[in-house]
């Protein structure tokens, strides 16, 4: 089993490992025949070259749109989740069966009804007009993983919460959300993910080069031909934010996925 998990760990290392070892290569050696795995001339130029490409503007907007969508995202589905899983109502299931529903509709029947929406509106080319459609399409998934880790805490908490005063919204807040902390992380982990990398809906609402966020803007930085070197220096800058945010929540993950297994 070891053995198989190294050669997998290999198999999806191996790309990554290639793309950063070509960041740092000059635009000659990534092209020589044969090929070698290390540098034999370190460089940053690729790294200064792309940084002077506008890649800092589509940082910059995908780090604004990532960090606002995760936040919202966590917050409403928190919210929900606990409304769903501690609050329950007539019509319950039929709300959640009509949220799983949404989870099997392509998202790009939605990308001309969105467009007109926020033309009409005027949140074409901002930041905002592509937070709002992300975290629509992030909610659905969190709710359902907010709604099992709170299922997750035993009752007795919120009625000893409920017997010393507490209303509605302090309970959540203070009470419920910490105990769920390990589907929170989870939320924000997926979330971040799916909104860093989302490309679809912000190559279709936002037009404008100041505009995009950084999945899109990565196309434009072609130039007259591919510039390996240059965009094997931004996919590495493209990925950091990912890796750091995995190693930062990591012992949380598998504790988030089991609870939501359990109890989802």
């Amino acid at each position: 089993m070891n053995a198989v998990l190294i050669i997998l760990a290999i198999l999806f290392l191996a790309p990554l490992i290639y793309i950063l070892l070509n960041s740092f290569k000059p635009a000659g050696e990534i092209f020589q025949v044969p090929q070698s795995i290390l540098p034999k001339e370190w460089t940053f130029e690729n790294y200064l070259a792309a940084t002077s490409k506008g890649f800092l503007d589509y940082f910059r907007n995908s780090v604004v749109i990532t960090v606002g969508g995760v936040l919202l995202t966590v917050l409403l589905s928190s919210l929900a989740g606990y409304g769903f899983a501690k609050l329950p109502f007539k019509g319950v299931n039929l709300v959640l069966l009509t949220i799983v529903a949404t989870l099997t509709i392509p998202l790009v029947i939605f990308l001309v009804p969105m467009f007109l929406m926020e033309n009409s509106v005027g949140l074409l080319n901002t930041n905002l007009g592509l937070l709002l459609p992300n975290v629509a399409v992030s909610l659905p998934f969190a709710i359902l993983i907010m709604r099992a880790s709170f299922l997750a805490i035993p009752k007795e908490v919120e009625e000893s919460a409920t017997m010393d005063g507490a209303g509605v919204i302090r309970r959540w807040w203070t009470v419920m959300l910490p105990m769920a902390r390990n589907g929170v992380v989870l939320v924000v982990i997926m979330s971040s993910y799916a909104i860093w990398g989302e490309y679809t809906m912000a190559k279709t609402l936002a037009m404008d080069p100041p505009a995009m966020p950084l999945s899109v803007g990565l196309t434009l930085l072609k130039g007259e031909v591919w510039q390996y070197g240059i965009l094997a220096a931004v996919i590495v800058l493209a990925m950091l934010p990912p890796i750091i945010i995995f190693i930062i929540f990591q012992k949380h993950i598998v504790a988030g996925v089991a609870q939501g297994a359990v109890k989802g």
